[in-house]
């Protein structure tokens, strides 16, 4: 397996999480920055990197991964202080390989998995999207993928951005609605806790037999009557009740000449 010299800006939960599982798989953690000095410095010494107060990045650098937000991608890839031979890569979902600024030895390294602090993911379970500029750069972004992850796909920037909406469908829009049935529960004076075997069941059965297949509930019956009530009982929160009614028609539309 190929091993490379990699360095990070960025120390976000993204970071982190590549950083600790590339050290780990071998590669050597060269330097991170960041704009939260007490985080970088911390993933700095966690992977035995250099912590850098500045975007200069070592010349012997194979691999440099920004890891910032969507918005300060293209700032801060155009700031760094990067060797020629250096491949610079950015790792978010929306945003084009164009806003790195190269046309050579650029490209994106995109995890599809959510990242929050304290949860690190099993990165061996996770798929990597890569694309780049020219064949250099892909080999060492497919090599440093196939190092850590389940596997490596090439996919553009439009169908990147594609792959990262069904991404906020499945993980953040699925999330909230948890979210809406903890206040559900609480105006009914219930703890929400009570709640985490169904989450846990929903998703077990959701990957185990696909969401289509797993559906269930009032509007996949087109059970009206039931339906109606509920909406009642949200009396609470008009912007809940939109929310039932719309999902619901949604899913009822979507079942409705479907053989389950």
């Amino acid at each position: 397996m190929a091993t490379y010299n990699i360095s990070f800006i960025g120390a976000g939960n993204v970071a982190e999480s590549l950083a600790t599982g590339l050290a780990a798989a071998g590669h050597r953690i060269l330097s991170v920055a960041s704009r939260n000095g007490l985080t970088a410095s911390g993933l700095a010494a966690a992977t035995g990197a250099e912590y850098r107060h500045d975007l200069v990045i070592p010349d012997e650098c194979d691999l440099l991964l920004i890891c910032v937000s969507d918005a300060a991608v293209e700032q801060v890839a155009s700031s760094a202080t990067v060797h020629t031979g250096t491949v610079i890569a950015h790792t978010a979902g929306s945003i084009p390989l164009e806003a790195l600024g190269r046309s050579k030895g650029a490209g994106v390294l995109y995890p599809l998995q959510t990242f929050t602090k304290g949860f690190p993911p099993d990165l061996g379970k996770v798929p990597f999207f890569v694309e780049a500029t020219d064949s250099h750069a892909m080999e060492v972004l497919r090599n440093t993928g196939e190092s850590i992850g389940a596997g490596v796909w090439e996919c553009d920037s439009v169908k990147r951005k594609q792959l990262h909406l069904a991404a906020v469908f499945t993980n953040n829009f699925s999330n909230f609605m948890m979210t809406a049935g903890g206040d559900v529960a609480r105006e009914a004076g219930f703890d929400p806790a009570l709640l985490r075997p169904l989450m846990e069941e929903t998703i077990r059965k959701a990957v185990r037999t696909g969401p289509e297949a797993a559906q269930t509930g009032p509007a996949v019956r087109h059970d009206a009557g039931t339906v109606k009530s509920h909406i009642e009982l949200l009396s609470f929160s008009p912007q809940y009740q939109k929310l039932y009614r719309l999902v619901s028609r949604m899913i009822a539309s979507h079942y409705r000449n479907r053989k389950r």
